[in-house]
């Protein structure tokens, strides 16, 4: 037995996800803030399974995230056919040059494909991935 309070903020965060996917009932709408917050990748995609098997029993799964890991899952569960792109909404939030909040939809084709990725969302982690590929190679070119 052990107390929550020694287990980690992680897992303290994310028993009441897991909690509200596995209590809700079909028609039920849940939503979701970051549940990607304090998570390995493991956890972060056995947590998408979650969320999939909720929406396939017919809960409305509302989810927040910034993870391109979790939206990569969702593309792989629609491009598997397991997960009607019908069935999924994506939203993007950016803010303009006045500072107001612009929201633009992206429909998901029955591949998971969806166009364009917003500005710098998933440009940051290519960019990074980019760096140190470039850096191995140049080291190993004795550059």
């Amino acid at each position: 037995m052990v107390n929550i309070a020694d287990v980690g903020f992680g897992i303290s965060q994310v028993i009441p996800v897991i909690v509200a996917l596995l209590a809700a009932k079909p028609g039920q709408a849940i939503y979701i803030e970051e549940p990607e917050i304090h998570l390995h990748p493991l956890a972060q995609s056995r947590m998408a399974d979650l969320v999939f098997d909720a929406v396939r029993g017919g809960v409305r799964v509302i989810l927040e995230t910034h993870s391109t890991l979790l939206l990569r899952r969702v593309q792989t569960v629609v491009a598997r056919g397991e997960i009607s792109p019908q069935d999924v909404r994506l939203y993007w939030f950016t803010r303009s040059e006045a500072g107001e909040t612009l929201v633009s939809r992206a429909q998901l084709a029955e591949d998971g494909s969806f166009g364009e990725w917003p500005a710098d969302f998933d440009e940051v982690a290519l960019g990074v991935e980019g760096d140190y590929l470039d850096a191995v190679a140049r080291r190993r070119l004795g550059a």
